[in-house]
């Protein structure tokens, strides 16, 4: 009964602040996020319902029931000194639902608070409530201010459908690199220039390491794609490609494939691409334990390797080697890109000449492996969108984003319509583009 009362008094403290000292960095909408943890507000079943914090340019997310409770918290003001008797665990629990962008404000009010992301209470109460930071991607970023280590960048929130700037890192060790994967909660950055070493990092905590060097230099990495295992937080990193050199030796190893483990701390040489086919540069997608990318078939003429048409084809990521599963794309005249949309693996294909033409969504049988028309994009779609920058996938829904533009389209599969989202520009100076998803997790370990 005593235990049960004093549960009681704690929710009763943390509904009665009215977050003076918090004020100043605008998150008075934090004890609605706390109802969140109650289960409190409308939810759908995909999740809460974000919006964007009202008169911020690059605002946090915040669940939309948030903004409804927001106004009995202006009646009054408790005093500041408040903040300085509350109970470490109760701190820790309040402050473990401030929205990720804004938690880089909170950790620099003093050391107690810096030391949060890593107290136990803090992981724990983060890890029990993954779904109240939303994820982000693609992933714009400034690729010149990252020559001098560092990354500024923004991501695209489908929740509240803008371009969010996100924390800024600074890291010596980013320097002349560039974003090349992600996966739960951590970056990847690589510099293909110089063949170096692969950096991974999380964000949110700042923390990275510099993986060991690879087995071989490559000359063009086509694949680089980090995937993380959610229950265990170890990842595994896929680089295919179509020249290697193994290092000390001038003599070039083709087709290879090395997948860095995380939890041996190595990285080991695996299956070679299918004979024939050469992989296109892309981020390639995961789905059931198989990375599809898209390749190109040759056949050879008096020795000479001739390029034919595209193919599908994936890596077993549990066995190390690599099939073809469809032998033909839907048009090998354009860029085709693979998604998983909807529990169905699509191809969206983009034209290369934006003269009179039209991009096509096409879904593959998993019986037959045969192609079939899903959707065209309406041409006054496509004419805004110029050049396309990336395409990627969430849930039932493609976006499609332009490469110097802000502009984002999105096909509902289940709806079967097309429609221009309204979206901000974060910052001007984002160029570079990348289909990376990051989902913030202070759980995560570089």
């Amino acid at each position: 009964m005593e235990r049960d009362e004093k549960k009681k008094n704690n929710k009763r403290t943390m509904k009665r602040l009215a977050l003076s000292p918090l004020k100043a960095f605008g998150l008075s909408s934090l004890v609605g996020l706390l109802s969140l943890k109650s289960g409190g507000g409308a939810t759908s079943s995909h999740g809460p319902k974000f919006i964007a914090a009202k008169g911020e340019a690059s605002a946090e997310v915040i669940p939309e029931h948030v903004v409804k409770v927001q106004a009995w918290m202006q009646d009054g003001n408790l005093d500041m000194a408040i903040w300085g008797v509350l109970p470490e665990e109760l701190l820790e629990h309040i402050l473990a639902y401030i929205p990720f962008p804004r938690l880089s404000c909170i950790v620099t009010v003093c050391k107690r608070w810096h030391s949060l992301i890593h107290c136990p209470l803090f992981l724990q109460t983060h890890a029990e409530n993954t779904s109240q930071w939303p994820s982000y991607g693609p992933v714009r970023y400034n690729v010149k201010m990252l020559e001098n280590g560092e990354f500024h960048w923004s991501g695209y929130c489908k929740f509240t459908n803008t371009w969010q700037k996100l924390p800024p890192l600074s890291l010596p060790c980013l320097a002349g690199k560039q974003l090349w994967s992600g996966a739960g909660g951590l970056l990847c950055f690589y510099n293909r220039d110089n063949m170096g070493t692969l950096i991974v990092c999380n964000p949110v905590t700042k923390r990275w390491r510099e993986l060991p060097p690879m087995n071989q230099k490559w000359r063009w990495p086509c694949i680089t794609h980090m995937i993380m295992d959610e229950s265990t937080k170890a990842y595994k990193i896929v680089m295919a490609g179509n020249e290697a050199y193994p290092r000390n030796s001038s003599s070039y190893r083709s087709k290879s494939t090395e997948v860095y483990d995380s939890l041996l701390d190595t990285w080991q040489l695996s299956g070679s691409l299918p004979k024939d086919h050469y992989l296109d540069t892309q981020d390639g997608v995961l789905y059931n334990g198989l990375l599809y990318c898209t390749a190109q078939r040759t056949r050879t003429e008096m020795s000479d390797e001739l390029l034919t048409h595209d193919a599908l084809v994936a890596y077993d990521v549990q066995r190390g080697m690599w099939i073809e599963v469809c032998s033909q794309l839907p048009d090998s005249s354009a860029h085709q890109t693979p998604l998983l949309c909807g529990g169905h693996m699509v191809i969206v294909v983009e034209p290369l000449d934006n003269d009179d033409a039209e991009g096509r969504v096409y879904v593959l049988d998993a019986t037959t492996k045969n192609w079939s028309l899903l959707t065209i994009m309406p041409p006054s779609l496509h004419k805004k969108l110029g050049f396309w920058g990336v395409c990627v996938a969430h849930g039932n829904q493609i976006f499609v984003v332009a490469d110097t533009s802000m502009v984002v389209v999105v096909y509902d599969m289940g709806e079967g319509t097309w429609q221009e989202l309204p979206s901000h520009q974060a910052d001007s100076t984002f160029q570079s583009i990348t289909p990376t998803l990051f989902s913030p997790d202070v759980n995560a370990v570089p």
